[in-house]
């Protein structure tokens, strides 16, 4: 069975790291064609029930090693999972065996120490947020743009610097360039949208400042250069910190370089996930049903949170419908109520009908089966 092959990787960890309890977080990031439920997945709040029974299963009697993977997700949900894990370990510590990206960055920044692989990657802290107020995004009608916090920042540094608007006062030509751009922003963006910009910009600042002073006593000057070098400098959200940009942000006494042997059972553990759940192979609709397929039932794993005695999975369940596309100087008539049959030779169409979408205790833990 694909956990008992974890189990035994975890055991290893656990030996090289000298009896530290092993816990992983995984969400996965599998590509799908077009865009499947649950396939891929990011870091929300709803995996702290089940990272706190994991824990709390686990015999935790010689500190925690967070086993991380994961894009990233939603601010909101760093602070509960840091505080429930430094509710069973303050000392608790971070291993980055690839990509702990956002807010998983975030997380790590409250660990003791983050021990990263030489393929490890943090990221800039830099989220974009949405509600309804944001601007409607004119190639996915219904869907809202999200707003990156730093774009709105960079946008009022591009001002000051090409009109010199950063002078005590601004003369009345100055002023008037000023109060066009303003406007022009406030015509494709809702204010409101922009507010919400600056409370998620300042609740990043006060986050990342509360995380790094877990185990920081070095001064607020430095917290703040820390805060600076990974929001506003990194200029991108796309760009990664390998393990030497991130021992030059947070220090040698907060980044550990992983040994030959850890690396490599950190290695093995993270393409055991990959080989479970078939990460690395994108799942495409259309090899998913033949042409004479009506429907199909489906079930994708989009994460875990497990340690060697307790695991949770997170499934979704559905059907997907399969019809022919009849092209549009075409009529077709059929009974009302009466779904278009396939045809074949005709392109074929989709509709995902969810069923049922949730964490659940892994009682016999399993891997991914589409």
């Amino acid at each position: 069975m694909p956990y008992e092959d974890r189990k035994k990787l975890m055991k290893r960890i656990e030996t090289i790291r000298k009896g530290r309890k092993l816990v992983a977080i995984c969400n996965f990031d599998r590509n799908s064609e077009p865009a499947l439920p649950g396939v891929s997945t990011a870091l929300t709040v709803e995996i702290k029930e089940c990272l706190y029974r994991v824990l709390k299963e686990s015999n935790i009697a010689k500190g925690i090693d967070i086993f991380l993977y994961t894009r990233g997700g939603d601010t909101n949900a760093v602070w509960p999972i840091t505080s429930l894990i430094r509710e069973f370990d303050t000392d608790f510590e971070i291993l980055v065996p690839f990509r702990a990206h956002s807010a998983a960055t975030m997380i790590a920044l409250a660990a003791r120490k983050i021990i990263m692989t030489r393929i490890g990657e943090l990221s800039p802290i830099d989220p974009s947020t949405g509600n309804q107020f944001n601007p409607l995004d004119d190639l996915k009608p219904g869907n809202r743009l999200g707003i990156s916090v730093e774009d709105l920042n960079a946008y009022k540094d591009f001002l000051k610097e090409t009109f010199n608007f950063n002078k005590p006062q601004m003369n009345i030509e100055q002023k008037r360039i000023f109060d066009i751009h303003i406007q022009k922003l406030t015509e494709r963006v809702h204010p409101l949208a922009i507010g919400n910009v600056h409370r998620v910009h300042k609740l990043i600042q006060r986050l990342a400042d509360k995380l790094l002073k877990c185990h920081r006593r070095n001064g607020q000057d430095r917290i703040e250069t820390i805060i600076g070098k990974i929001t506003v400098a990194p200029y991108s959200h796309l760009h990664m910190f390998n393990r030497e940009e991130a021992t030059e942000i947070l220090g040698k006494d907060h980044i550990v370089k992983a040994d030959e042997p850890l690396e490599t059972a950190l290695d093995s553990l993270l393409r055991q996930y990959e080989n479970d759940f078939h990460l690395r192979n994108p799942l495409f609709i259309t090899r998913l049903m033949d042409e004479t397929q009506a429907t199909k039932e489906f079930r994708f794993a989009g994460g875990v949170v497990e340690s060697i005695e307790w695991g949770y999975l997170f499934e979704t369940k559905g059907k997907i419908f399969q019809f022919s596309k009849v092209p549009n100087n075409v009529t077709v008539q059929l009974p009302p109520g009466q779904a278009m049959p396939l045809i074949p030779g005709l392109p074929r169409e989709y509709r995902i009908e969810v069923l049922e979408q949730k964490w659940h205790h892994n009682i016999k833990p399993e891997g991914v089966t589409t």
